[in-house]
């Protein structure tokens, strides 16, 4: 990844630690949980701000919410979880659990326990990533019913077909697809125009690394299969053939050996160039009189099982119209949904470029209704998915995408940003897409945050832009007793609570802190379903800084019940200074900013 000024065309990478072994953990009875990841042992790797504090300050926005207990009292009092000794404690189911989905150690549990309504309800998030799986687990409602995915967009391009080309069925209802491919119409499809626009793609081109090498494993066993039995049958052939004709001086029983050698010599060549550049999927794109729709073929990719047909794929429109989407096959399980643009002659496919983005969608605002305690931390919240890690760059990103995705933020009235992507930056708070952010923060009220970088332990190694943009709050990792002990299965786990070491740490270069606040730094939560897992455990900046997004996303949407306007420098700083402080050493502040979150103070 190269070092450069962080500008309008510079890159970045998630901020994933994924030192950590996966684990595959589903919506399961608790008992079957445990068992399934008790015994893992795995090891745990050993501000700036433009809103400075002055002194304690409390926001009392609570006396309007909704609640179960606590009446009356506006704060919630409750000790410093980071400091307490579970040397002692037993860890049943629910702990366990807890330590998953942390959100003891920013005080979202006893948030939600006594303001149930404000569990992020009324908010809209915008999650800047890779990208964001809508048939991942507890990514399809909110706590209230309301669809939990508003939108989902591709700001990178990568996903664009051109279908432009315009075809009209022949009457037998065929159409020829770009492909050249013959594609049957299904009868039941509206279209007064009669006008069908083509477009093809390489479907390895929306799929990401991973995924490609699995299926192409997976096609390549079938092919093998294929070729074994049929060079088989053809030596068999060719032997049957020498020992009915010992003497071939006969010209036509020459011409017969030589044609079963030459399919013989044939299929040994195929299994020498075999190359697999992937199947082939034809779109088509129409207005019904209402939307655009759009259809895939995707016979190529089924092989001779007879599936795929373009008449027997149920069409998509824009996904914020129906929130809808679509699987291309069952091998690859892959989702996708579609967004057509310029009057049809642009489809926009929009899949993830890696598990990153679900997963830190997850961690923000998963609703599990069966299993709350495995709930992200705003499990009321709505999202809006802007895929900014392009597919053709490995998960980077340009200052294209940035700028669409921010376009996207203010086009859907969103309330928060969370970005997990940064990468090391020489010149702070510099650059067109700080200044765009800038915009967004200052002219439109939306609250930025970002990841502060997993560079650390050594001093200024934040990242752009969470821990060198003055409107975008860093957020730097922190470790419990109990995710030590539960995600991270330690043995003996630290009897307090403390900051990752590789937690990026200021100062920045312009001699601010660089970290602003603290919260938990992994997760067990919910990635594609094209990985073949319902959750994976995750950690790094990538995981505390939705943590914190949806910590902020419970205090907004407490505001929003009491009817009191959104100002993200006032809640700013009422987070900074409600902070509780990791470590009594000062120096660690240039880690730990002004504190780990918390919601109850």
């Amino acid at each position: 990844m190269p070092t450069s000024i962080y500008s309008s065309f510079c890159s970045f990478i998630p901020l994933t630690h994924f030192s950590v072994a996966f684990s595959k953990l589903g919506l399961v009875k608790a008992s079957s949980f445990v068992s399934h990841v008790a015994g893992k042992n795995l090891q745990l790797p050993k501000v700036k701000t433009s809103v400075k504090s002055s002194g304690p300050l409390m926001l009392d926005i609570f006396d309007n919410c909704e609640k179960e207990s606590f009446l009356g009292m506006p704060v919630i009092q409750e000790d410093k979880p980071r400091l307490e000794d579970l040397s002692h404690e037993k860890i049943d189911t629910s702990t366990f659990l807890a330590g998953l989905m942390p959100k003891k150690e920013i005080g979202a549990d006893k948030f939600l326990e006594a303001y149930p309504h404000c569990d992020g309800r009324g908010i809209v998030i915008a999650i800047l990533d890779s990208g964001v799986d809508p048939a991942a687990a507890g990514l399809q409602l909110t706590s209230d019913g309301s669809p939990k995915i508003l939108d989902i967009l591709d700001c990178t391009g990568s996903g664009d077909i051109d279908t432009s080309g315009v075809v009209k069925e022949d009457e037998d209802g065929y159409i020829v697809g770009a492909s050249g491919a013959r594609l049957q119409i299904n009868k039941a499809w509206k279209n007064p125009s009669k006008e069908w626009r083509v477009g093809c793609k390489f479907v390895y081109e929306l799929f990401t690394e991973s995924l490609t090498s699995r299926v192409k494993k997976e096609r390549k066993r079938k092919w093998d299969e294929q070729q074994r039995e049929a060079l088989t049958n053809a030596l068999r052939q060719l032997a049957l053939f020498d020992m009915k004709h010992r003497q071939t001086s006969d010209s036509i029983l020459k011409k017969q050996r030589e044609e079963l050698q030459n399919r013989v010599d044939i299929l040994q060549k195929l299994n020498e160039i075999y190359e697999d550049k992937g199947p082939i999927i034809d779109a088509v794109v129409w207005h019904d009189g209402n939307f655009w729709r759009v259809a895939l073929d995707t016979q190529d990719m089924e092989g001779s099982s007879g599936l795929g047909k373009l008449a027997d794929f149920t069409p998509l429109t824009n996904y914020r119209n129906e929130h809808k989407h679509g699987t291309f096959t069952r091998l690859d399980a892959c989702s996708f949904v579609a967004n057509i643009y310029d009057n049809g002659n642009v489809l926009s496919i929009v899949t993830d470029s890696s598990p990153h983005g679900t997963h830190v969608a997850g961690i923000t605002a998963a609703y599990h209704p069966e299993e709350p305690l495995l709930n992200g931390i705003a499990p009321g919240a709505q999202l809006v998915s802007c895929k900014i890690g392009d597919s053709r760059l490995s998960s980077m990103e340009t200052g294209t995408g940035l700028t669409r995705a921010l376009i996207a933020v203010i086009e859907n009235s969103c309330n928060l940003i969370n970005m997990s992507y940064g990468e090391p930056t020489s010149v702070p708070d510099y650059g067109r897409f700080i200044e765009l952010a800038d915009e967004v923060v200052n002219k439109h009220g939306v609250i930025f945050v970002s990841s502060a970088g997993n560079n650390g332990p050594a001093l200024s190694t934040v990242g752009a832009p969470g821990g060198t943009s003055s409107s975008i709050i860093g957020i730097g990792a922190y470790v419990s007793p109990e995710m030590a002990a539960n995600a991270h299965s330690m043995v003996e786990p630290p009897t307090q609570g403390l900051q990752y070491t590789w937690s990026s740490r200021g100062p920045t270069a312009d001699g601010d802190l660089g970290v602003y606040l603290s919260a938990s730094g992994g997760a067990v939560a919910p990635v594609p379903k094209w990985t073949l897992q319902r959750r994976m455990l995750m950690n790094g900046t990538s995981m505390a800084s939705p943590c914190a997004c949806g910590g902020v996303a419970l205090v907004l949407s407490a505001l929003k019940a009491k009817g009191w306007p959104i100002d993200p420098h006032v809640v700013r700083k009422a987070l900074e200074n409600t902070a509780a402080p990791v470590s009594s050493n000062p120096e660690e502040a240039l880690t730990t900013g002004r504190g780990l979150l918390q919601l109850t103070k």
